[in-house]
């Protein structure tokens, strides 16, 4: 006989998420030869800490206000004159990034660096237990100094700087410094990069 009012039932207790790992392909967009990383970072981070890696990873000083947009969202960090999603209250894995998902990365609205990012892949972070920092596997070429222009004005400074006789060789030399577009080190940006994971700075 079934008693009238029954007990309830225990309450389950919730499980995280499994950690997951998203292994992405970011490209400078409109610049040849491409400025491209590739990276894995951990679906518990942020947006906002997803912008770390990205400056990190690109040599960008974070001047500038940024952009995300997923699909029809778009995220910023949450300034007074914001208008848009909080990026540091949305994790990646609330976005439901599968394997070939893409989304952009607006730096600096002024010269418009758009960033092309590519989710190559998924994976489950091992141990699960320890937490996943981001690392950086690979990529090629400098990213541009900051306050270059955008794309077209970082082209013609390119060619300026890399004819002795442009006539504005000597002005973009002096104000490029020692700026090599070639000059990309992956060990290197790799250590700033778990450096900055380990000091809390993303």
């Amino acid at each position: 006989m079934t008693p009238s009012n029954p007990s309830p039932a225990p309450a389950r207790r919730g499980r995280k998420p499994r950690p997951r790992l998203l292994h992405l392909r970011i490209t400078l967009a409109e610049i040849e030869p491409p400025i491209w990383r590739v990276l894995r970072v951990p679906d518990a981070y942020t947006l906002h800490q997803l912008h770390r890696v990205i400056q990190l990873a690109f040599g960008w000083l974070d001047y500038h206000l940024y952009m995300f947009q997923v699909g029809d969202r778009r995220f910023e960090e949450p300034l007074e004159e914001a208008e848009d999603e909080d990026s540091t209250a949305v994790h990646l894995r609330d976005l439901g990034l599968g394997e070939g998902a893409r989304l952009t990365y607006t730096y600096d609205f002024g010269d418009d660096w758009v960033h092309e990012i590519v989710v190559e892949g998924v994976y489950m972070a091992l141990p699960v237990d320890q937490p996943s920092i981001p690392v950086l596997y690979g990529g090629e070429r400098a990213g541009p100094p900051e306050d270059c222009g955008g794309p077209y004005s970082y082209a013609e400074m390119l060619q300026a700087i890399g004819d002795p006789d442009h006539p504005e060789h000597d002005s973009y030399r002096l104000w490029a410094g020692d700026y090599d577009p070639e000059g990309f080190d992956v060990r290197t940006a790799r250590n700033n990069l778990t450096l900055a994971a380990a000091w809390g700075a993303i």
